[in-house]
């Protein structure tokens, strides 16, 4: 089961209340967090079929906005809902990867439960090969194009 929350975002504009809510699917880890809050207007814009050149979508960029669901595998008493994207966020980025670490065990048919030294190794190689994993290089450019 992949990690989803529902966000959502109310704004007034001209006098009338808009409501926009999206369902996004969230990656392993988030590498950048600014890059992911950049996008994420872009996002519920286009899962609420919203014109990204238009007021109402400035007025979305512009709006904080909330996660008002999480549903994974993860259980976590660190996540009170709703919350601000950004806090939610901060607690994702240290209890996401238990998700997938049970994911493993469950491919693999490990009962990290029973195991927790085992599910603790799990947990270690992650964060070594997070820790070690390649930067994303820039593409180069040709002075002769």
């Amino acid at each position: 089961m992949e990690s989803v929350i529902t966000v959502r975002s109310v704004f007034d504009f001209r006098g009338e209340t808009f409501c926009y809510e999206s369902d996004i699917a969230l990656p392993p880890s988030i590498d950048d967090m600014d890059l992911f809050l950049e996008q994420l207007p872009n996002r519920v814009a286009k899962q609420n079929q919203l014109d990204v050149i238009s007021y109402k979508f400035e007025m979305l960029q512009s709006t904080d906005m909330e996660v008002i669901r999480f549903q994974s595998r993860i259980e976590s008493d660190e996540v009170n809902l709703p919350m601000l994207i950004e806090d939610f966020l901060e607690i994702y980025q240290v209890i996401g990867p238990e998700s997938y670490l049970r994911n493993i065990a469950d491919k693999h048919q490990l009962n990290v439960d029973e195991h927790p030294q085992m599910a603790q190794a799990l947990r270690e190689a992650y964060q070594l090969g997070h820790a070690h994993k390649p930067k994303k290089k820039m593409p180069t450019h040709n002075g002769w194009w």
